[in-house]
């Protein structure tokens, strides 16, 4: 199964190395999963990014970081915070669904959006960047 993933990792690939500067890539996976890690720069912002396939579910988590900062953060998962404002005090019968979502500096937002694909992320990163607050 991971092995039919490389395909779809390759384009994401391209993409961060025409994007990014200093740009470190790590792939791996088995026969349930395939997990793509790409960490990279744009100016002074450490990119990071993340997608996690397996048996049907596509996890991804996407940051802009100034050293070890949250500036932005676009993920997917089951966060408690995103959970609570798409389900509200319902919650706990949806704990292992993911979410899209975005954070803000510092992880002291949230915000529900749409899906984000590796893709999208890095192509709009010019369109991101512009919106962060000075870093520190």
């Amino acid at each position: 199964m991971a092995g039919s993933f490389a395909a779809g990792f390759a384009d994401i690939i391209s993409l961060a190395r025409y994007r990014l500067t200093q740009i470190e890539i790590q792939e791996d996976g088995d026969s349930e999963r395939a997990v793509l890690t790409i960490q990279g720069y744009v100016g002074a912002y450490r990119i990071l990014l993340k997608e996690t396939i397996s048996a049907g579910r596509r996890r991804y988590a996407y940051y802009v970081l100034h050293g070890d900062r949250v500036m932005i953060g676009l993920d997917n998962h089951p966060d408690y915070q995103a959970l609570r404002l798409k389900y509200g005090s319902n919650l706990a019968s949806h704990l292992h669904e993911l979410i899209p979502h975005r954070h803000g500096p510092d992880k002291l937002t949230t915000e529900l959006t749409t899906a984000w694909t590796a893709q999208a992320f890095l192509n709009d990163l010019e369109l991101l960047i512009p919106q962060l607050p000075k870093a520190r």
